[in-house]
Parts: structure tokens; sequence; C-alpha cells
């Protein structure tokens, strides 16, 4: 969708996968600057991405990494949900120019736990070399009756992190004439929400209660990231928006 107004520098972890997208995208006319196959918590491909978009300004991030509770424990979920999202961020805003936008993906999950102080104060500052060490021992402390154990409790405060970061970080790209915003999809019949509504307790109940009367799709989360990158959304920025199908507000309003 954005390679019809944009040249596209991709990256995801799955190299045959987005080699093959890649080659889809280039023999159908759109523009591929790069497609790089890697960690996001890596040096290199943070040094080699950032070059590939150095020369493309203004620019348009979305942000889709991510990993679920049922894909992994407790420690890679915040790993690649917070800290390099962190790092992607920190590397991004010095080539940010009048115009540039961020879309970066949270979660409801983030919505569905209350804010903890001792989270949030560990989870300001994740490239600390402490970091790890101490949300995983806050992680482990919450999670006795979590329906998803460490994994699902890790999830729910990196992207309530993710949702912080976004509320901070507004008025530094303001400063820069950039706009930077997050999306929390609800559930999403996507491969990695699939898992989750077969793997993950509640996960499918989300889909059942959603006022909409129907779990997502991918183009649900594709629209609303255009939205958010276009001049009609110039006045948005510091803030996430639900494309849950109503699921958070109804959980709510049931005093859940």
């Amino acid at each position: 969708m954005f390679g019809a107004t944009h040249d596209l520098v991709l990256t995801d972890a799955a190299e045959p996968g987005l080699a093959q997208f890649a080659g889809e995208l280039e023999a159908e006319g759109y523009t591929v600057v790069s497609a790089r196959a890697g960690d996001l918590g890596s040096e290199s491909l943070m040094s080699a991405l950032m070059a590939d978009v150095a020369g493309e300004l203004p620019l348009t991030l979305i942000h889709t990494a991510g990993l679920s509770p049922a894909q992994a424990a407790a420690r890679p979920i915040m790993a690649v949900n917070l800290v390099a999202t962190v790092k992607l961020l920190n590397a991004i805003e010095p080539l940010l120019s009048p115009g540039s936008v961020a879309v970066l993906i949270a979660s409801i999950a983030g919505h569905m736990m209350p804010p903890i102080p001792d989270a949030m104060e560990i989870m300001a500052d994740p490239l600390a070399d402490d970091f790890m060490d101490r949300i995983m021992a806050l992680v482990d402390a919450l999670s006795v009756n979590a329906p998803a154990g460490a994994p699902g409790t890790s999830y729910s405060l990196s992207k309530q992190a993710v949702i912080g970061l976004v509320e901070r970080r507004a008025l530094t790209w303001g400063q820069r004439g950039a706009r930077i915003t997050s999306i929390s999809p609800g559930m999403i019949l996507t491969p990695m929400g699939r898992r989750e509504i077969a793997e993950t307790v509640g996960a499918a109940q989300l889909i059942d209660i959603a006022a909409a009367g129907r779990a997502g799709v991918a183009t649900d989360i594709a629209f609303a990231a255009r939205f958010l990158a276009s001049d009609e959304a110039s006045f948005i920025t510091g803030c996430d928006l639900r494309v849950d199908g109503g699921g958070t507000a109804v959980v709510r309003s049931m005093g859940g």
C-alpha cells in the first residue's frame, strides 16, 4: 500500500520470505531501495538501514516488528518489542525532517493492564545496563496469576511502554516538524494473530466480544497506518489509535 507512493526500505527477521516479497514487489513495479534481513537489535543492521533511508527525506516509518506471548518467552518479547523499538527510534531521529512521520505498532494489551509505577520507572530507560534483569524480576512477580504467564505480562508491559514512548517523544519530533503515533490492534487474522487465538487464553474471547462483531484483518491496520501517515492526520501526534473493533471499550464497559 505504501509502495504506491513511497520508495521502500524493508526489513524482516525471515530472510527467504523477505527476499521473495521484495522480488514480487519489484516485479509489480514498486521501488524497493533495499530489503535487509536481520535482528533489529543488531547495530550493523540498524546502521545499514539508516544509510538506506538517509537520502529518502521526509521519511515514513512503519514499525511492525514484534513478538507475541505464543511466539516467545518473556525476555525476548521485551527485547524485541521495547528495546529494539527504542534503538530504532534513536537511530532514525537524527534523520528526521519536516513531514517525517512514524507509526509504531502497539497492542490493546497495553490498554488492558493498569499502569504500574515501578514498571513505568524501569521501562523509561530500556537501554540501561541492568534494564533486562530489573524488568524480568518485576515480570516474574506480576505473573503469578496472569493468564498467559510471564510472556503475557512481558507483552502487555512492552506494548504499554511503546504507547508511552510515542507520548514522550512527540515534542522532540514536533520540534523537527515530524510526527509520531502508534496503533493498538485487536485480534487480527494474520499468522501471529491466528496463533494467539489458538494458543493464548482469552485471545479468542476478544473476537467474540468485539463491538464490530468480527476479528480484524491486515488491511484494517494498513488503512489506519496510511491515514496516520497522511496529510489528513497532520494534527495527530503523540497518541495511540485503537483498531480493535471496539474490544477494549466493551471490556472496560463490563468492568474488566
